[in-house]
């Protein structure tokens, strides 16, 4: 799993961008819920040629959060026992993106880190 921490609201049209690039990197795409993604994307598009004899295809969960885009009670529960950041990174955390890749097959091991 990846969080990535955000200084700022994400613009909509940024969202879209997000969203078309996961959608042309997909075999298979699902919007679960508000800004969040479900999708099994092509390895090729990773830069992975060799997947073991395996399809390709892995799956990959993408999730925008936080105050006034996808689930705000997410980001909330997973900053709340935090300390301050802003010593840390230079800024308050206002949103995240997280980017869960699910890692159980050969093709995997080609893909690191998992």
């Amino acid at each position: 799993m990846l969080m990535i921490e955000l200084a700022e609201a994400v613009p909509g049209a940024v969202i879209q961008r997000l969203r078309d690039l996961l959608v042309r990197s997909s075999a298979w795409f699902e919007k679960k819920r508000v800004d969040e993604y479900d999708l099994n994307i092509h390895a090729e598009s990773l830069g992975i040629s060799d997947t073991g004899g395996v399809d390709g295809q892995r799956p990959v969960l993408v999730s925008v959060m936080g105050p006034g885009i996808g689930d705000r009670s997410i980001f909330e529960a997973e900053h709340a026992d935090e300390v301050d950041q802003e010593p840390l990174i230079g800024f308050t955390p206002t949103q995240a993106v997280d980017v869960v890749a699910f890692c159980n097959r050969p093709v995997d091991e080609s893909s690191r880190p998992c």
